[in-house]
């Protein structure tokens, strides 16, 4: 699948451009964020693991470019690469990178999810 990214990164701040991420079975193929690439490169193919998708449902956080933050603003979602055994997975590894969506579509089952 294919992931537009238009929200934040992680050393990228709020994105002035959206980021196309392409997925195959279950990892990202790169991360097109210059800085990020250089940063998980050493740490092979566990650091492109799709480990985290959430929803933002705060309605006092906002969208500032931080992503500690951006990722729970109500009305966002994000998805992260990397390190999931914190919650549960079963990759391990020293990176954990959230990626926000601003007003994304999201689908369940078929059915379209408003948040």
């Amino acid at each position: 699948g294919v992931l537009i990214v238009d929200g934040s990164a992680p050393l990228a701040g709020k994105l002035q451009c959206p980021v196309r991420i392409e997925i195959k079975d279950g990892y990202a193929r790169k991360i097109p964020i210059a800085a990020l690439a250089r940063l998980i490169a050493p740490l092979g193919k566990k650091a492109l693991n799709v480990a985290e998708f959430g929803i933002g449902l705060n309605p006092r956080a906002r969208v500032t470019g931080n992503t500690l933050e951006d990722e729970k603003a109500r009305g966002t979602a994000h998805i992260a690469f990397g390190n999931n055994s914190a919650f549960g997975g079963r990759v391990s590894c020293p990176s954990h990178l959230d990626m926000v969506f601003l007003k994304p579509l999201i689908y369940a089952d078929g059915v379209r999810v408003n948040i």
